[in-house]
């Protein structure tokens, strides 16, 4: 079922998946509770932070050039995009996408708004924003109070699409409403797919070449067949434009046309997304709502099904799409290449890094994916943490439990409290982590290195080595990691260290 066509709202993960966000245990256990479709009962009795949808939101849809941000609600919601303008700008630079900083309003609700409404704030700033501006898209972001009163952000930009000259995108992202920060992939594809064309306009797209008449016949197997070569790779915040190009080589050296959709893409571009024989997801985590609506909607069929980290999960990553592509002898022989290329390069490293100890800390499918890449490497991974957890996410935890039976896996998001229990209890080597969770590594004394980076390769064969790479390096000299750990005051009782880290999750009702 398309929520897209037949919601003008779309549906929280808490409601849409088998999910939950709180766990302690093995592999295996969590893959009991999953199949049990008993997670989400797993709860907290105590939370020490949390994310709000609505950053991860804004933070995917500024990357759009030609494209203001109005947030509907407070002022201080919109607080945290002043962090995004640097990398924004820096990510658009690495893709040759022209923009300059990023511009967003705030319609400021404040106590009278709240009982009042706020729809006439918001009618009047899509008005200033399009005549002071003119972007192309104006992005209509409603957080939480808006929400609460009952604010119709879809009537408003439906009354005023006559009178300005953008389109107008509701995202409906209140961060009340679900306790899984993942919904912001939802929101974002919910607006884009309702909103904008996602198919060609026949007259103005597919003129013949040099305006001269063909033969229909021809036009047409040519139009087929190169629509049959063309692959789109669906990308996130999370995955950076190194790792972009690393996998648009891999597909180019087997013959196929890439085009990379949805951030850093322009509103007109769009209309190219279903002119392709396939779609292949970078992370199931961020794509399958979407991919989903453009199968039901338009035919197109997609791969989601891990991440390709490492060399294994590289392999079938490509594999999969040439099986789809019929150019499976062509991936064989690259894949072989490449992958004899990467071992020479890996043979320095590996002595070195032969047996660390390493947690992981991050999304859900990357923990699990980078944990069968460092396993190849000869690391041991000690524990994942992934921010939440899905029924999308079975198939490659399974392999996970395959690789390292009985492995530690501690479903929180953020929560330091718990990572450092774990960390102070398993010693590990390394912590391998998004970048809010390094400084807690590093204050426990342990060495952290960056999970993902937008600017470096983490994907495929050059990502492999550079993981290798960096972890070499960090391992090298731990004389600060280890005196911070000896130095460093952190904000919790010496007793908590000797508890179980788990003891705040309520689990029991998950295998009921």
């Amino acid at each position: 079922m398309s929520y897209i066509s037949d919601s003008k709202t779309p549906p929280v993960r808490d409601s849409r998946l088998k999910i939950g966000i709180g766990f302690g245990g093995s592999v295996g256990d969590l893959l009991r509770a999953s199949g049990k479709g008993r997670l989400l009962a797993c709860d907290r009795s105590f939370c020490q932070v949390s994310a709000c949808q609505l950053h991860l939101t804004l933070q995917m849809v500024m990357t759009m050039p030609d494209s203001v941000t109005i947030v509907h609600g407070a002022s201080g919601c919109g607080a945290q995009i002043h962090t995004q303008d640097f990398p924004i700008r820096s990510g658009s630079a690495a893709r040759g996408v022209k923009r300059g900083e990023l511009i967003w309003m705030s319609t400021n609700l404040g106590e009278r708004d709240v009982i009042s409404g706020g729809e006439g704030k918001l009618r009047e700033a899509i008005l200033l924003v399009d005549r002071e501006y003119r972007p192309r898209v104006i992005f209509v972001a409603s957080s939480c109070a808006p929400n609460i009163i009952g604010d119709d952000i879809d009537e408003v930009a439906d009354t005023l699409r006559g009178e300005v000259a953008a389109d107008i995108i509701p995202l409906h992202c209140p961060g009340f409403k679900t306790r899984v920060v993942a919904t912001a992939y939802d929101a974002v594809y919910h607006g884009l797919a309702r909103n904008l064309e996602l198919a060609p306009r026949p007259h103005e797209d597919f003129a013949p070449p040099n305006g001269l008449s063909r033969d229909i016949d021809e036009d047409k197997r040519e139009y087929a067949r190169r629509k049959a070569r063309t692959v789109n790779l669906i990308n996130a915040s999370s995955i950076g434009a190194p790792d972009e190009r690393e996998l648009t080589e891999l597909l180019r050296a087997i013959g196929l046309n890439v085009r990379v959709y949805t951030e850093y893409v322009a509103a007109d571009d769009f209309r190219f997304l279903t002119e392709a024989g396939l779609n292949v997801s970078m992370c199931a985590v961020h794509d399958d709502y979407l991919l989903e609506h453009i199968k039901e909607k338009h035919g197109t069929p997609y791969i989601i099904s891990s991440m390709p980290l490492g060399i294994a999960e590289t392999r079938e990553w490509l594999l999969n799409i040439a099986a789809r592509t019929g150019d499976m002898e062509r991936a064989e022989a690259v894949a072989d290449a490449r992958e004899a290329e990467l071992r020479r390069g890996l043979a320095p490293f590996l002595p070195q890094i032969k047996g660390l100890r390493v947690l992981l800390s991050g999304g859900v499918i990357r923990v699990a994916a980078a944990a069968l890449a460092l396993k190849e490497l000869g690391c041991q991974v000690v524990a994942v943490r992934p921010y939440h957890y899905d029924d999308l996410s079975d198939p490659i935890y399974e392999r996970l439990e395959r690789e390292c039976p009985g492995l530690s896996v501690n479903v929180a998001p953020n929560q330091a409290f718990e990572l450092v229990n774990i960390i102070k209890r398993e010693k590990p080597d390394v912590v391998l982590s998004h970048g809010g969770s390094g400084v807690w590594a590093t204050k426990a004394g342990a060495v952290s290195v960056p999970l993902m980076s937008p600017n470096q390769n983490y994907f495929a064969y050059t990502g492999m080595y550079e993981l290798a790479r960096r972890l070499a390096r960090a391992t090298q000299n731990d004389a600060l990691q280890r005196r911070v750990g000896e130095n460093a005051r952190l904000p919790f009782k010496t007793g908590w260290y000797g508890r179980d880290p788990y003891s705040y999750i309520e689990q029991d009702r998950a295998f009921e």
